[in-house]
């Protein structure tokens, strides 16, 4: 993967987002009134503004809505996939997808997420391509 020069940032909010990313589990928020989930991590439900939403261990499975191949102009940096994944749970998420040559790259392909450790403190989510049911 390549190498990335800003972190992502952490915060009180997606701490526990990337806590359990640290440990391989891919957490998403569910409003504890509706049930109904969300992302990205926030520190009320969109669903009940009044409600403090929970973290909860998605499936990490979901499939391809679009995605564009980034090409930079620094040679050192090799053409990487951004992508929009719809999980399972219904929430949609952007994230970088690997292990897929761009000309198999399609709406619906199925997807499983890995993750990358980037430093002592941060393990990065991404998408590979998984088996469908």
């Amino acid at each position: 993967m390549t190498s990335m020069t800003t972190p992502p940032v952490q915060d009180e909010t997606s701490a526990p987002f990337w806590e359990a990313a640290r440990e391989g589990r891919f957490l998403i928020q569910r409003c504890p009134e509706t049930g109904r989930f969300q992302w990205y991590p926030r520190a009320h439900s969109i669903h009940a503004p009044h409600a403090r939403p929970e973290w909860v261990e998605a499936s990490g499975r979901g499939e391809l809505l679009t995605y564009s191949v980034v090409h930079r102009g620094n040679q050192r940096v090799d053409p990487y996939v951004c992508a929009l994944i719809r999980l399972e749970e219904g929430v949609t998420v952007f994230s970088r997808v690997e292990g897929v040559a761009e000309a198999d790259l399609r709406a619906g392909l199925p997807l499983a997420v890995a993750f990358h450790q980037l430093d002592e403190t941060t393990s990065l989510p991404v998408f590979r391509p998984r088996t469908p049911d």
